[in-house]
């Protein structure tokens, strides 16, 4: 019996390995995404709205508190947090498409 191996391909535990890798590389990129945002949304509120530090701070936990617990109660990973809220705010009545052209 004959045995290819095929050298330019990885075997199980380099694509583990990269797979391990690449959802620590996402994640770390998703986290980034989400400071951003935060911090334009925390932009507007303080300079659009008065917004002041403890108003900002209650504003970010608020947030955190939100998205731990949409993560919690519909066993959904971090990164389906926005569709989640998404879909409520739609059920709600909410015209996400008008609000964000």
């Amino acid at each position: 019996m004959k045995v290819r191996i095929k050298n330019n391909e990885p075997n199980a535990t380099q694509r583990k390995a990269l797979r391990k890798e690449v959802v620590k590389e996402f994640n770390n990129l998703l986290e980034l995404y989400n400071r951003d945002t935060a911090l334009q949304v925390m932009h507007i509120l303080h300079f659009d709205f008065g917004f002041g530090q403890s108003r900002l701070k209650k504003f970010a936990d608020k947030l955190k508190e939100m998205q731990i617990r949409q993560e919690e109660r519909y066993e959904l990973p971090e990164s389906d947090t926005p569709w989640l809220c998404e879909k409520q705010l739609r059920e709600d009545g909410i015209d996400i498409k008008a609000i964000l052209e």
